[in-house]
């Protein structure tokens, strides 16, 4: 029978595909999410504004439940980077359609032993016009905007 060690692995590391999606106005949840079909097998989270962004009544008094805000401006989307000529298909019609702007990159991450991410902070931005998609390349700490 062996002791029992001790483990120091504290994550993993590596490099993930970080797509943020503004869209051009506020969009229904399912709107979202079929415009955003454009780029399958990603994780996706909504941004959704808060409906009372200072925690009071106009009152001063303690709010009320708070709703959920009428729409979507914004997601991001992560995951592995499987097929890079997919992803700038994607962009294409993305900012074709719904997309005012969209960030990517393949951006650097830590993952704890219990699941939590940290993500790197980018190396370097680059700005390119809308119709440029097929210049993004997948460089590992780059980010592209498309504007």
């Amino acid at each position: 029978m062996s002791a029992p060690t001790s483990r120091t692995d504290k994550g993993t590391r590596g490099f993930d595909l970080d797509l943020h999606v503004t869209f051009t106005r506020l969009l229904p949840e399912a709107q979202a999410r079929a415009a955003l079909l454009a780029l399958p097998g990603f994780t996706v989270d909504l941004y959704r504004p808060h409906p009372n962004p200072t925690g009071q009544s106009p009152t001063g008094q303690t709010p009320p439940a708070l709703e959920e805000a009428p729409g979507v401006p914004s997601a991001r989307l992560t995951g592995p980077l499987t097929d890079p000529d997919a992803v700038r298909a994607g962009l294409a019609a993305l900012l074709g359609g719904d997309a005012r702007y969209v960030e990517v990159g393949l951006r650097g991450f830590l993952r704890s032993a219990q699941g939590q991410t940290e993500w790197m902070p980018w190396r370097r931005n680059v700005v390119l016009p809308r119709a440029d998609v097929a210049r993004v390349t997948f460089e590992e700490s780059l980010r592209f905007v498309l504007e």
